[in-house]
């Protein structure tokens, strides 16, 4: 456990609180760069644990100190916020004798605020361990808000600001997320509904923020924007769920791991474009972070992105290409032609959200994965020999073996990027001398699935082996077997893997 009496007595070794700074001490303060001394100032004075407001400023803005307001009108690395529902910019103001436009501006005036609105929270005990402060910062933000700061203390952070200052938070121990929560399951979340993705948890946004609708039946879906939040995961959750945001998405995407959360049914038209043509037509996908910070975007959330757009593409038949799957930037604003946005402008996703990369992911989901005897995914025993003899081979060469009662086989490696139905094709040389009965077995969802093709014949093409239900995840798809009555050797050659169409209930 983590023990906020000890970090107590390392600020005062630090800072001073009990005895002044010796030569020593300055020197290590000072290597400690300027936030972490504000960090420690701040818990000093409010006695909080320094550890946990750091991670608390790190969920909102990996240690930033943004010019502007969050979605919902959350200022600084604290998050102070003022909006209908909430007004800690204010209460801190009270706490702390600052004014609001102070705590706005100033980083450590920021930082005081967070500080005391936590201690506010706690109320008068003071904790030993950090898991006893869980329901404080429950209060300042929610059971999510909460996952995420604890897994940040679980895990540490560390990270160099612009100013080349480098700032780390060391992991704590005792402090894991709690499970209930760990998916992302808001605490205001009541609906027995599930998300239309797989991969998603359903936590529906407030009915003030959306329109409902019938689509495709009354609008077609054929376009996917692009969004970044500015602000964290948590607080922008918490803010479709504000019946006066007047705003909202289909699914916000968390940085660190790639979670997601879905708000608004696809049949439902979510209000994020600022553009109404747009938004009855689009997807609109949040992802955490801040447009000028290319810290947010990692590659889980690149991965997990790409893998919900493909999905779409495939159910909706959406065309994956940048005509469809567009920015929030790249929006025009229906008032003023020539002018982009939307109605508001928006910059998002930003100059640092890497299209190329993210364009390549889509395609890799949405089109056909390849895997012949040289690739990674194809793994096969000394058994089976190596030629190039034949010119209808794919690729450069081929794998032979001779028939034989034994679980030899050659294997085929796929990554599924949902649970759905996949086409499979098979191309081999052909040749009189070849097998004639070469047994193929799918490893699919509802058990091993048996084709036996004739390698004698429709050589130097892909031929269609059968469509079958895959479980997503990466494993053997297929192998070919040596186990064959038949005479002739028995090629592995290529194998093609075509996703059809994504579970819509898995």
């Amino acid at each position: 456990m983590s023990k906020i009496l000890t970090a107590l007595s390392s600020l005062a070794l630090l800072v001073g609180i009990l005895s002044p700074l010796s030569a020593s001490a300055a020197s290590a303060t000072s290597r400690q760069g300027a936030l972490e001394t504000q960090f420690q100032a701040a818990a000093r004075e409010y006695r909080v644990p320094v550890e946990l407001l750091m991670a608390i400023g790190y969920v909102n803005t990996h240690w930033e100190m943004p010019s502007a307001p969050s979605l919902d009108h959350g200022w600084g690395i604290m998050h102070l916020v003022d909006n209908s529902r909430q007004d800690t910019l204010h209460e801190a103001a009270r706490l702390t004798g600052v004014s609001p436009s102070q705590l706005e501006s100033s980083r450590a005036q920021n930082i005081r605020g967070g500080a005391a609105l936590l201690a506010s929270a706690q109320g008068p005990n003071r904790p030993t361990d950090l898991e006893d402060w869980y329901d404080a910062v429950v209060k300042l933000g929610g059971q999510l808000f909460a996952y995420q700061v604890y897994q940040t203390l679980e895990y540490g952070a560390s990270r160099t600001l612009p100013s080349g200052e480098t700032v780390s938070l060391e992991p704590q121990t005792g402090v894991a997320p709690r499970q209930m929560v760990a998916s992302g399951y808001s605490a205001s979340s009541t609906s027995t509904q599930r998300a239309e993705y797989p991969r998603a948890v359903w936590v529906p946004a407030n009915p003030a923020n959306y329109t409902v609708a019938n689509r495709p039946e009354s609008n077609p879906i054929n376009l996917i924007i692009i969004h970044v939040t500015q602000g964290s995961y948590s607080s922008a959750i918490n803010w479709f769920q504000n019946p006066d945001a007047q705003a909202s998405a289909h699914y916000v995407i968390r940085s660190s791991d790639g979670a997601m959360t879905q708000m608004v049914r696809h049949e439902d038209i979510a209000w994020h474009a600022g553009n109404w043509e747009y938004n009855q037509r689009a997807i609109g996908i949040e992802h955490e972070g801040y447009i000028d910070d290319p810290s947010w975007f990692t590659d889980a959330m690149y991965q997990a992105s790409a893998r919900l757009t493909a999905w779409l593409c495939l159910l909706y038949r959406i065309t994956s290409d940048r005509k469809h799957i567009i920015g929030h930037n790249e929006v025009p604003d229906p008032n003023n032609p020539g002018e982009y946005g939307g109605v508001h402008h928006h910059q998002d996703p930003g100059p640092y959200w890497n299209w190329t990369k993210y364009m390549s992911l889509v395609h890799k989901y949405t089109w056909a994965q390849y895997v012949d005897n040289r690739s990674s995914g194809f793994s096969a025993s000394t058994n089976w020999g190596t030629s190039s003899w034949d010119d209808q081979k794919y690729g450069p060469d081929y794998r032979y073996a001779r028939p034989k009662p034994v679980s030899d086989m050659a294997k085929y490696r796929f990554w599924f990027p949902w649970s759905g139905n996949y086409a499979f094709y098979a191309w081999w040389p052909s040749d009189p001398g070849y097998n004639s009965r070469t047994p193929i077995r799918v490893y699919s969802y509802d058990g091993v699935k048996h084709v036996t093709v004739n390698q004698t014949k429709n050589g130097g093409h892909w031929v269609y082996l059968g469509t079958f239900y895959m479980k997503w995840g990466q494993y053997t798809g297929l192998e070919f077997s040596r186990w064959t009555g038949a005479k002739g050797y028995v090629i592995a050659d290529g194998v093609k893997m075509v996703p059809k169409s994504p579970a819509r209930n898995p």
